[in-house]
């Protein structure tokens, strides 16, 4: 049974996603990276799991039935943070709808036999990635001394998630489910 990789997350919109494309492109431009760019910003809901691709089309749909209920969701970027020394991101506010959202699709996950919500079961830590993967320790270094006073204050109403596909070199939105949108839940 062939089975395909896909992952779970929130794009910020398309001037917000530009911004923080722009953030990626220079530190690719001053150091070389270039891991970030294989995904389009995003808050990672469910990290990668696998699935055959003959239970995509039931997946999406039975995903988007359970989004139906789903309100809009304020969501606040404020700075930078860091998973020491690999990963440099743009923070996200704690946020409880955000939190019980991401629990909802765990949840709902658990019916496709997917548990790996978490990354080593640390926890939901909302986030923005800038850079990560290929950042050597003297880079992150370098790169963090750059931006860990660096302010960043945005926000955006989520009200929709996006499901990722692998094509095998990057990650591809296959689709875009939408929430109801007739009311926002807030921070």
């Amino acid at each position: 049974m062939e089975k395909a990789s896909y992952f779970i997350g929130i794009c910020p919109p398309h001037l917000l996603e530009k911004q923080i494309h722009g953030i990626k492109e220079e530190f690719s431009q001053k150091y070389g990276i270039r891991a970030a760019f294989r995904s389009k910003a995003h808050i990672t809901l469910q990290m990668p799991f696998n699935l055959p691709i003959n239970k995509e089309e039931y997946f999406l749909n039975e995903l988007g039935n359970e989004l139906i209920k789903q309100k809009p969701i304020e969501i606040k970027l404020n700075d930078y943070g860091n998973f020491e020394p690999r990963v440099i991101f743009i923070k996200v506010d704690e946020n409880r709808a955000l939190d019980f959202l991401q629990k909802t699709v765990e949840q709902f996950l658990k019916q496709f036999q997917i548990f790996n919500s978490t990354h080593k079961n640390n926890g939901f830590n909302p986030h923005i990635t800038i850079a990560f993967r290929d950042l050597k320790k003297p880079i992150f270094y370098k790169i963090w001394d750059e931006v860990k006073n660096r302010p960043f204050d945005e926000k955006f109403l989520a009200d929709s998630i996006s499901v990722f596909k692998h094509n095998g070199k990057s990650w591809d939105v296959l689709k875009e489910l939408k929430f109801d949108n007739h009311q926002k839940l807030d921070i």
